[in-house]
């Protein structure tokens, strides 16, 4: 062995101790074989960035963890490189801590490449890796920049020093493989120049992994403040306060740089550091874990596009939650948009030194504020800092999407108008929990009680939820949607506008919510299937929220096979747990009591259960709406034609899409429908028998698991139906008000639930009375007049009739009684107009909206 080897395997042990003491590298992906679909046959060599003893050995450590090759340094001498083998781009610094290119990877890469041209049939493929230690970005102007910026590239002693402070925040990130014999790679070319070419690449995937993983840097505050109130925008807002308010320049200047104050977020590295250690520990304690679905391609993404996350809001821990993941699977966090109630003490310095920025409620009246809020924005989107807000403005209490608001997404649109260094992109986030510790006071919340304002008292109250166990947490990424091919999709010539600050097109009020629902349907499709969500979903299809255990199981397997057999989407995470497993994780969460009987074992859902079950069944009922809605017109129609099937589903497809953000379009409803038919058909709910379609017999267990299946959707159904009676109720030269209706229906909901006690809240919320009420308007089932009111056409009465006819008798009865019964006692407070009187004053329906 020569001095050298023998001085090389000396330094080598010397490492490893620090490395072992010092040490606690984290590697993302945390599975990169399964992501990146690499085989115990592939020929695989790790490329970094800058040559370090300290790399190939963490790679060594990883590589055991991850049945990967062990990391080796490239034996030069050999004809090609073993697998396993670190080719690094450049030498190590010298002491001006410089980097140099270092030409033998070239060399290595040339023989891989001639080795790749003789063996074909053998896979040798390249592996990008990065090591950062802390992630600090560091901030512009200043000094120690530089060396932030060249942790990776420091020498022996300076790495010393960083193993020390920032040695448990090493972060180990793979990239994707090139495969040297895909049709991207041209092995017809000479080795060398294709070996050039794959080092250019390596070194772009290196600058563009960099600015995904840590971000850009960061701006001085001070700076930020004066650029702000400098900028064009806010100087316009400011000329028109002076002209409005007769005060100096200076104390608007003044104002506008409070307001930045208020709003800007105060991003430090050391705090992202903390919460992550912190929440590691506080998610360990109270989930059983956090799993995260499809996040390959946001990976992808974050190297050229500006990232919007638009997650679902269900928890307060949403705020944390994606954040914590983020940065754990070697993404940069998002800054977050949070409402100003968040913004108290101490809680308010913590959010804002994690990246949250903070907006008030509405900007109505003040435009120097929104001026600045829009400046605050276009810089976070023009820097590439990715952003995240909750298009729903608020949690939802139902367990449901709620209706966007879309204010911040206009400014999206603005701040693309305006003109930004990389295209955005949204990224709908679905973030689903077995268990929410907000649990206790939602139920208070939807029994009437109000919400309590956010506050130090609040938060020291959280202690004794945070004592209990909360099952899993789901983290899905949906389908990614980029901004300007969705323009181009709606056939809206946006360019004529690029390069205006304050641009407001006619078409971008009409966009913004087509966009929002469009995000709202993304979300859904890639939502969990998770225990309590599906067991809740099939106790309240019972009338005593009770069932038998066995046939629960077997419901439960049922919803399971028509989720896999049928999916909603590429994008939806389905369980691989039996209903059994299902129904156990259920139990040990507390949400289902088991009951022993001689006769078979029930199982129920008393107390706040049954309200919190409504929520969580709200989560997946989408899902299976349309599979529920089939099998509600099997419950008073023995044969039914597949041309009966197709009319009835697409007939009231159009609210179920509007309030539930179903996925697909009316034109793709005959290939779902017939899909779902043929699940159906294989499962024995339906048989086929000639030309028409029958429920399976009534005695067989098939039956009443069709008839379960059909109460999903009944409730949606009676609500549509209470706004369709008050309709017919009227007299043919009578019409009713747009918001009397609306009012009419929830109170006819609220009757409806105490007399046949419906403990679901949401049952007679007044947003899906006025969802209906919209989609009647936009369906033309109304004929509608501004000022005067509104009545059925006659396309609504077979609407009317298909809905009744999907609906049990006793329910149609108990709905026709209940509506005469209201009618009686509030006839004098209904707004009825006679066609011929005198116009009213009414504001128009769509400025109130507004």
């Amino acid at each position: 062995m020569s001095i050298s080897s023998s001085l090389k395997n000396l330094t080598v042990s010397l490492l490893r101790l620090p490395l072992k003491l010092l040490v606690r590298e984290q590697g993302a992906p945390s599975d990169p074989k399964k992501e990146f679909e690499l085989n115990n046959d592939d020929h695989i060599i790790y490329v970094l960035r800058t040559q370090s003893m300290t790399a190939i050995e963490l790679l060594r450590r990883q590589a055991s963890q991850l049945e990967l090759p062990s990391a080796r340094a490239t034996d030069k001498k050999l004809a090609v490189p073993e697998s396993g083998s670190c080719l690094f781009l450049n030498t190590r610094p010298g002491i001006i801590r410089r980097s140099k290119v270092n030409a033998a990877h070239k060399q290595s890469l040339s023989k891989l490449v001639q080795a790749q041209q003789a063996n074909p049939d053998k896979s040798y493929k390249l592996v990008p890796v990065s090591i950062y230690w802390g992630r600090n970005p560091g901030k512009e102007k200043s000094f120690l920049r530089y060396f932030m910026s060249n942790v990776e590239q420091s020498g022996r002693i300076a790495k010393f020093f960083i193993m020390l402070f920032l040695g448990r925040q090493c972060l180990v990130q793979y990239g994707e493989p090139i495969a040297l014999n895909s049709p991207d790679v041209n092995l017809d070319n000479p080795a060398d120049k294709t070996a050039h070419k794959i080092s250019r690449i390596l070194r772009v995937h290196f600058n563009r992994q960099w600015v995904a993983t840590v971000g850009p840097r960061t701006q001085n505050r001070r700076d930020l403040i004066d650029g702000i109130v400098a900028s064009d925008l806010v100087n316009q807002a400011v000329e028109r306060e002076i002209k409005k308010t007769g005060k100096s320049r200076a104390q608007i200047e003044k104002q506008a740089g409070k307001y930045v104050k208020e709003i800007a977020a105060n991003f430090s590295p050391r705090m992202i550091r903390f919460l992550s250690t912190t929440l590691t520990r506080l998610w360990n304690k109270i989930y059983a874990g956090i799993e995260v679905n499809n996040l390959k391609e946001v990976r992808q993404l974050a190297k050229d596009y500006e990232l919007v996350y638009v997650p679902c809001h269900r928890s307060h821990a949403d705020y944390l939650l994606l954040s914590y993941q983020l940065y754990h699977e070697g993404l940069v966090p998002p800054h977050i948009a949070a409402g100003i109630n968040l913004n108290f003490w101490p809680i308010g310095s913590v959010l804002r030194r994690g990246g949250a920025f903070f907006l008030r409620r509405s900007f109505r009246g003040n435009k120097l504020y929104t001026a600045v809020f829009n400046e605050y924005l276009y810089r976070l989107f023009n820097k590439g800092i990715p952003v995240e807000y909750f298009q729903e403005g608020g949690r939802s209490r139902t367990g449901r999407l709620l209706t966007p608001k879309t204010g911040m997404l206009a400014m999206t649109v603005q701040s693309m108008l305006r003109g930004v260094r990389r295209p955005i992109v949204f990224v709908p986030v679905y973030i689903g929990y077995e268990r929410m510790f907000e649990g206790k006071s939602y139920v208070g919340e939807l029994r009437g009680n109000a919400k309590k304002q956010e506050s130090v008292g609040q938060l020291l109250g959280v202690r004794k939820a945070l004592k209990r166990f909360y099952g899993k947490v789901y983290l899905n990424f949906g389908q990614p949607l980029a901004l300007e091919d969705y323009l181009k999709q709606q056939q809206i010539d946006w360019t004529e506008f690029q390069g205006q600050s304050q641009a407001r097109p006619d078409w971008l009020s009409n966009f913004v919510v087509d966009l929002g629902d469009e995000i709202n349907r993304r979300i859904n499709a890639s939502v969990s299937l998770n225990s309590v969500c599906l067991v809740s979903l099939s106790l309240l299809a019972t009338p005593r929220l009770a069932m038998d255990k066995h046939e629960l199981i077997a419901h439960l397997d049922l919803l399971m096979t028509i989720s896999r057999q049928a999916p909603y989407s590429d994008h939806i995470n389905i369980p691989e747990e039996s209903g059994e497993e299902l129904l156990e994780t259920a139990q040990k969460l507390g949400m289902v009591q088991e009951i022993n009987d001689p006769a078979g074992d029930v199982i129920s859902i008393e107390g706040d259960e049954a309200i919190l079950s409504t929520y969580y069944s709200n989560n997946i009922l989408h899902v299976f709406a349309l599979p529920s809605l089939i099998a509600s017109i099997f419950q008073r129609h023995d044969d039914v034609t597949h041309e009966h099937i197709i009319n009835a589903v697409k007939t009231v497809y159009p609210f179920l899409h509007q309030e539930l953000y179903v996925r697909w379009d009316i034109e793709e409803l005959d290939q779902r429908a017939e899909q779902l038919i043929q699940t159906m058909l294989d499962n024995k709910l339906l048989l086929k028998r000639g030309d028409e379609y029958v429920p399976a017999d009534s005695e067989a267990p098939q039956w009443s698991r069709l008839m379960l299946l059909a109460q999903a959707v009944q409730p949606a159904l009676q609500r549509y139906a209470m706004s369709l009676t008050i309709l017919f109720s009227l007299k043919p030269e009578q019409v009713i008000h747009r918001a009397e209706l609306e009012q009419e229906s929830q109170k006819l909901a609220q009757r409806i639930a105490a007399l046949y006690g419906i403990n679901a809240p949401e049952f007679f919320d007044k947003n899906l009375f006025k969802t209906q009420v919209k989609v009647l308007k936009e369906q033309g089932w109304v004929e509608h007049r501004e000022g005067i009111g509104m009545r059925a056409t006659k396309s609504c009465e077979d609407l009317y009739q298909s809905i009744l006819s999907m609906l049990s008798v006793p329910v149609q009865q108990g709905l026709q009684q209940a509506a005469r019964s209201l009618r009686q006692q509030a006839r004098d407070q209904i707004l009825l107009v006679d066609e011929n009187s005198p116009k009213l004053e009414v504001q128009d329906d769509s400025q109130k909206e507004d």
